[in-house]
């Protein structure tokens, strides 16, 4: 479409007027002189326009609010006419197009894609009226224009943060996991197994596994108060605080559970700064020559003990207090002899809320409930192999309501005691 431009121009408020063809017929100018007519009482003038020119611009950013009449000719195909509505629409532009009289299909067409559209026969006052009422309409349109631009401009800088914040949280998750083991070690008389379900990209839970000599096994989970980055960042520092042993070669030394708790908390409360940070911890040894098992608490939910041959739940009470809230503190431990079956359960408290009330909605389904101690128990029960029963336990995690948005972290370590055992002659 070649359009023209004429040479008048009108100062203050216009109509942008163009054509659609190099020529123009007297029919054309005419109507174009009788619409001026009835644009002047209303305080519009007239201007020609290059309309190539005009829709050349950025879209959204077109500068002039000025409603623009656009005069189709014969010549013009309906995907000429297309384009144009699309132009219009794409930079905002206030038109009414006049088309030849007779050509309802491309009326129909540009009227559905909400552009101003009648026949070159209009009453000449109608055609101002729609005009003044564009002219009219048009700096508000500008307005929410330029808000939805800057809108855009704010939605693309969030994602970008957002993208970057993902990258970094993942990066975090990566790095976290690096602290604990990228597989459970295979150990003889033993079978292990896990669940950790971090509640965001990082978790707040951490565990670690540990052949400290030919006779002992470490097992160690610890839970930091708080949820994300801040918890998880205090996670690592746990995992770095807990020393097991000590010396090397023949003078190495197995610190015991409790010894590791007491000297873990003082680190923690030596480097506390203004704002403190607790966590709950317990940390077990397992010593395969007489298949015994010590444990230490701080703070955290009761080791449960499955007995294989009663199917009884023993609870192993956590007797410390939690980690980093006092130095100089003592800490307890047991031991408790393991039978073939037995199945020692540590968990997170995670999963007091992680199994509802039945019917539960809204915040009640982050209220605890004793639910877990059966799930957890089932889990260590001995049916099937323990890969099986914790198989299941995440099958029933995964139908929980609001399981794709649990409101803790999860975690819970499965000890097995199997196979033969080693005698102390033996050892």
């Amino acid at each position: 479409m070649a359009l023209r431009i004429a040479s008048t121009t009108h100062q203050g408020p216009c109509v942008l007027v163009a054509t659609t063809s190099d020529e123009t017929s007297d029919r054309t100018e005419s109507l174009v002189a009788r619409i001026t007519q009835q644009l002047q009482p209303r305080g519009l003038g007239v201007q020609r326009i290059d309309l190539t020119t005009l829709l050349g611009a950025t879209p959204k950013h077109r500068a002039s609010q000025a409603p623009i009449l656009i005069i189709a000719g014969e010549q013009d195909s309906d995907s000429a006419l297309n384009r144009l509505g699309d132009a219009l629409s794409a930079n905002l532009c206030p038109a009414l197009i006049l088309v030849p009289d007779g050509n309802s299909h491309a009326s129909m067409m540009l009227q559905s894609a909400g552009i101003m559209c009648e026949a070159d026969t209009i009453d000449p006052a109608q055609a101002a009226i729609i005009l003044w009422t564009l002219a009219q309409r048009q700096p508000a349109i500008q307005q929410l224009a330029n808000e939805l631009r800057i809108t855009e401009m704010s939605i693309s800088s969030v994602n970008n943060e957002m993208l970057k914040l993902h990258e970094e949280l993942a990066s975090a998750a990566s790095i976290q996991r690096e602290y604990m083991p990228k597989a459970l070690p295979q150990i003889d008389a033993l079978d292990m197994g896990i669940v950790y379900r971090p509640a965001s990209y990082v978790s707040g839970d951490i565990y670690d596994i540990v052949e400290l000599d030919e006779h002992h096994t470490g097992f160690f989970l610890a839970d930091a108060v708080g949820h994300g980055v801040p918890a998880a960042l205090m996670t690592m520092v746990i995992t770095q605080g807990l020393h097991k042993t000590e010396g090397k070669g023949k003078n190495l030394r197995i610190v015991e559970p409790a010894e590791a708790l007491r000297k873990l908390n003082v680190t923690m409360t030596k480097n506390a700064g203004e704002q403190a940070r607790f966590a709950t911890a317990v940390y077990a040894i397992h010593d395969k020559r007489d298949n015994t098992i010590t444990v230490a608490g701080a703070g955290h939910p009761p080791v449960l003990l499955v007995r294989a041959e009663t199917g009884e739940v023993e609870q192993i009470e956590s007797q410390g207090p939690l980690l980093g809230v006092f130095a100089d503190l003592e800490f307890a431990q047991s031991t408790h002899q393991l039978n073939p079956g037995d199945v020692l359960i540590i968990y997170s408290d995670g999963f007091e809320v992680a199994f509802p009330k039945a019917g539960a909605q809204g915040d009640e389904c982050k209220r605890p409930t004793l639910t877990y101690l059966k799930e957890l128990a089932d889990a260590g029960s001995g049916v099937g192999t323990l890969e099986q029963a914790i198989a299941t336990l995440e099958s029933h995690l995964d139908a929980q309501t609001g399981s794709l948005h649990q409101p803790d972290d999860v975690t819970a370590l499965f000890v097995s005691c199997a196979g033969s055992l080693e005698t102390s002659a033996a050892a």
